[in-house]
């Protein structure tokens, strides 16, 4: 079992992901099926049921063994890391129910870019940040992980049009789809990187059935073009549960 380098970014056959214990069990069977542990996020009552035990929201994994956790992450899920052998650093904000109070750790590392609202980024992440002299692309979005699939380091899906524009202006291919469609109980809608991840590098899991969104054909296309496997729970409403996060491959 090695630690994945960058995150959302094997190289190889993921053996640990992070997840919602709300995933789909067919999700979670896929990922049995594929010898692949679920460390479950449990869920939390510091912020609105929605999102109350999605894995973005209180952790962000940097790099390696290295994790940020927000001081109320769940403690469950934060001593399941630590057992995997995670160095976790906890910043200095707790997550809240009231936006932007809720985030600060929501951040998107794409190699050695970083996609957030960065008037909002946890303190102590951001000095890691600037220590190691990573790109600072400033959203106004601050859900940035939620609001991206991560593809490859030179790749990403996203409804959002700012972040698209970002993107492509950093030279990072991007797919613009359309918003909504994805379901997030309690809200209007979801977001499409919060729907999945990559479990090696050329596979790409989602919770719920991707080909019955209505850019599905766009969504194929592009990941043909990356060469990406596309595995989902087919049957199931596409369904954003705070990203299936990788953490250690093979």
């Amino acid at each position: 079992m090695r630690y994945i380098k960058f995150p959302h970014l094997p190289s190889r056959k993921v053996t640990h992901v992070l997840i919602d214990k709300r995933a789909y069990n067919k999700t979670v069977y896929m990922l049995e099926d594929l010898k692949i542990e679920a460390i479950f996020c449990e869920k939390s009552k510091d912020v609105y049921n929605a999102i109350s035990s999605h894995p973005d929201i209180f952790y962000f994994h940097y790099e390696n063994d290295l994790i940020f956790a927000a001081p109320n992450s769940p403690k469950k899920t934060t001593n399941e890391l630590c057992k995997l052998g995670f160095n976790i650093i906890f910043g200095e904000r707790n997550i809240s129910k009231k936006y932007p109070e809720d985030i600060g750790y929501n951040l998107a590392r794409i190699g050695n870019y970083v996609f957030h609202n960065f008037k909002f980024t946890d303190r102590i992440i951001l000095k890691y940040i600037e220590r190691d002299n990573l790109k600072k692309i400033h959203v106004n979005q601050g859900y940035s992980k939620c609001s991206i699939l991560i593809i490859n380091e030179r790749a990403i899906i996203t409804s959002d049009k700012k972040i698209y524009k970002k993107a492509l202006e950093n030279n990072i291919d991007a797919l613009l789809i359309v918003p909504g469609f994805i379901k997030l109980e309690g809200l209007n809608y979801g977001f499409i990187g919060g729907c999945g991840g990559l479990i090696d590098k050329d596979v790409l899991i989602f919770n719920g059935d991707i080909s019955k969104h209505p850019d599905y054909s766009k969504i194929k296309e592009f990941l043909k073009k990356y060469k990406i496997e596309c595995l989902c729970a087919e049957g199931f409403e596409l369904s954003d549960i705070g990203s299936i996060i990788p953490l250690c491959q093979e």
